[in-house]
């Protein structure tokens, strides 16, 4: 074989092999209910969402928060402390009940010092400018979708 045919084929595989490495995202043909603190826009420094995607390649629970939308993914635990609802665990620990109550999700931790109300949040154009967001779902569904996903 010629130093040509060799190196190709090398590359090849190696192109092969990457493609292999990248496993399907959560993010890919899944949908999302958006959450966020009422009265807090994306250039508040008081901004809070939470973002609960599910899909055919998993479940994913993102908080972002403050001006420059710090992104932190979090870990659903199960049932929440008084059996209600479900709870998540921050990378450090931190452990947030989420309880769904009418349309919108009461978040609190587990020593009292966090309670606060996140409602639907419109991801789409304002005004005419903007995209629109594809795997949102609707307010009319986002609570349900919150607790077939994320709750059974």
């Amino acid at each position: 074989m010629t130093t040509a045919r060799v190196l190709a084929g090398l590359l090849a595989m190696a192109g092969v092999a990457h493609a292999q490495d990248r496993a399907p995202s959560v993010y890919t043909d899944g949908k999302v209910a958006n959450f966020a603190l009422p009265g807090h826009d994306y250039s508040s420094a008081g901004f809070e969402s939470l973002s609960f995607w599910s899909g055919p390649n998993g479940k994913v629970i993102n908080y972002e928060y403050g001006l420059k939308h710090d992104r932190v993914r979090l870990r659903n635990i199960g049932p929440g402390s008084d059996g209600q609802g479900f709870a998540v665990r921050f990378p450090n620990g931190l452990v947030l009940d989420i309880v769904p109550k009418g349309d919108a999700l009461q978040v609190s931790d587990r020593k009292g010092n966090y309670s606060k109300t996140f409602q639907w949040q419109y991801d789409g154009p304002i005004d005419g400018r903007g995209t629109f967001c594809t795997p949102c779902v609707e307010e009319a569904d986002a609570i349900d979708f919150v607790r077939r996903h994320f709750m059974e």
